[in-house]
């Protein structure tokens, strides 16, 4: 069935009584992303690159022909205030399965809209995949963050698995001196093996991409990195398959860039990178471990953290962390703020 949508107030206003939801599918569900979306996610300051039109219709051209696109919308009496981009997936027993729209590459999910942090409009929002559930939908959403009012009103009416990841943010500049003396001398030792090789001959150099020619020519680089890193995981980010990536990227060429440290003629680390106003969001980090020795995801990263302060920027999003020791030291170094994102997998309370 078609679903009406009216026009957005250009206000910027929420009626908070009224609340209504929609659901649109298929070429109908990309119709609102292409021409409805944009003016959602301009009017939302929370919003990340995750969220843009680029990145999402990027990974919806590589949907597989099960999975259908789907955007869950609440309105108020002036139009759509807030949205949620899905699929939808019929497994091989017959069931229903929905998703957010370029999971599990984005690191955070969020409603989009100037609504998206109105307590009744996420209420509404998660009442309807509640609705969804109950009618026997498996309904999947992760990496949500605990300060959202979506992740508040999970946690109020979702009675299934409720599972929390740590998220990693730094503020730049970092705050070295407000680090352990540990800590401290644990980057001036790593800093001082990088100065020794460029003092011994060796040619240590660190950009990032500038243009989408530069950003799609390292990405291959980023991805051998990634899969000798981790050569048995076949479920890492990357198995989507380079091309998915490609197209991805392409699209969001002018948000995105890949940061490279080399060493002589070798790509030592790389980290792709995703920008939205004065913040960064790492989205996938890479590095050679036949130089390990030398750590160079840290001297990546110092060279990275300084280069976006030089810039503007004010914070740089390392994103969901394993919960291991060593993932969270990595990051806890360079004075990184701990928050959480949540994740729901069906059944809701009924």
């Amino acid at each position: 069935m078609t679903i009406a949508v009216p026009d957005t107030d250009p206000s910027g206003k929420v009626d908070h009584q009224g609340i209504r939801i929609s659901v649109l599918s298929d070429g109908r569900a990309l119709d609102f992303l292409d021409r409805r979306w944009p003016t959602l996610y301009t009017r939302d300051p929370h919003c990340t690159p995750y969220q843009s039109r680029a990145w999402l219709e990027g990974w919806a051209q590589h949907l597989p022909l099960t999975v259908t696109p789907v955007m869950v919308i609440a309105h108020d009496s002036s139009g759509p205030v807030a949205a949620m981009a899905m699929t939808r997936e019929v497994t091989d027993d017959g069931r229903d399965r929905m998703r957010p729209l370029s999971a599990p590459a984005a690191e955070c999910i969020r409603a989009v809209g100037p609504g998206s942090e109105c307590l009744a409009v996420a209420n509404a929002l998660v009442q309807s995949l509640v609705g969804l559930a109950r009618d026997g939908t498996e309904v999947h959403l992760s990496d949500v963050p605990a300060d959202s009012a979506l992740a508040h009103q999970l946690a109020v009416q979702w009675n299934g698995s409720l599972d929390q990841t740590p998220y990693a943010t730094i503020a730049l500049p970092v705050g070295y001196g407000g680090l352990s003396r540990t800590t401290q001398r644990g980057h001036r030792h790593r800093q001082r093996v990088w100065d020794n090789l460029g003092e011994h001959g060796h040619r240590v150099r660190y950009r990032r991409t500038q243009s989408t020619t530069e950003l799609l020519e390292t990405l291959p680089i980023l991805e051998c990195l990634h899969r000798l890193r981790r050569p048995n995981q076949p479920e890492a980010l990357l198995h989507q398959g380079l091309e998915a990536w490609r197209t991805v990227l392409e699209r969001c060429s002018t948000a995105a860039f890949i940061a490279t440290l080399t060493l002589d003629e070798d790509v030592v680390a790389a980290q792709l990178c995703l920008r939205r106003g004065n913040r960064v969001h790492s989205v996938l980090p890479a590095m050679n471990p036949t130089a390990l020795a030398l750590a160079p995801g840290h001297a990546l990263l110092r060279h990275l953290t300084a280069d976006l302060e030089r810039s503007g920027y004010r914070t740089l999003d390392l994103g969901r962390t394993r919960p291991e020791p060593g993932q969270i030291h990595y990051k806890a170094q360079y004075a990184a703020t701990w928050t959480r994102t949540l994740a729901i997998h069906s059944q809701p309370l009924c």
